[in-house]
């Protein structure tokens, strides 16, 4: 897995009411077509307090491309989880003494996303979302480590609601319908910066079941030992 940058349109539908020149209490809500930030004060008289809007290129914009590079396994995506991000904190416009910043707080949240169902075949790929993108607040995350489960760790990381197969199943549920994966994620976002997480199905991807008491590979290559005897 590695993370890349492209060019990418911004389309989040930003409102603010702002006193003190501050915003608080940032969360995310689902729009129509791509998820936008809904913002709020704490002051106590808004109808007194200037309306002001935060600028588009206050936020980072990310997509996520899913690509597909074994030869003979589908993936199928049902959704995903982005884990262990910050999501709320506040916004400080620029004045005589200082340029404008955010204020991250350290909450930690779960933020999901309803893909619809994504099949993906063999040597191809996907983005998410199709149209726009997606608004994060300015933000950086070191990856979960691997060697515990990620629910005992602070670390960032996707959970891909997914199924891997070909006549059979190779990853999924009993049922043959789609399990959890979880991926490390490295997070770096900055404002005005268009970013896209690259997720790499193949035979070395670092993609992780957490179903037991610790982190397993999803797959795991077939060895063989061979041995060399005088032919008599």
């Amino acid at each position: 897995m590695k993370t890349s940058f492209i060019l990418l349109s911004l389309c989040a539908a930003l409102t603010a009411c702002v006193y003190n020149e501050e915003l608080d209490d940032i969360s995310i809500v689902k729009g129509e077509t791509i998820l936008a930030y809904s913002m709020s004060t704490t002051t106590q008289d808004k109808e007194t307090s200037n309306s002001r809007s935060i600028p588009d290129e206050a936020f980072a914009q990310v997509n996520i491309r899913i690509r597909n590079q074994m030869p003979d396994l589908h993936l199928s995506i049902e959704g995903i989880r982005l884990c262990n991000i910050h999501l709320s904190g506040s916004y400080h416009f620029a004045n005589e003494q200082q340029a404008s910043y955010w204020e991250t707080d350290t909450t930690q949240s779960t933020i999901a996303f309803d893909t619809g169902h994504l099949s993906i075949a063999p040597n191809e790929e996907a983005l998410f979302p199709q149209e726009g993108s997606i608004s994060f607040i300015p933000q950086t995350a070191k990856a979960w480590n691997p060697t515990i489960l990620p629910q005992q760790g602070e670390g960032c990381y996707l959970l891909l609601n997914c199924k891997v197969f070909n006549k059979a199943i190779i990853w999924g549920d009993e049922k043959g319908n789609c399990a959890e994966a979880a991926i490390p994620l490295s997070v770096h976002f900055q404002s005005n910066q268009p970013s896209v997480i690259v997720l790499t199905l193949a035979p070395n991807c670092p993609w992780y079941d957490i179903r037991g008491t610790s982190p397993q590979p999803l797959f795991v290559p077939i060895t063989f030992d061979v041995s060399v005897e005088d032919w008599k």
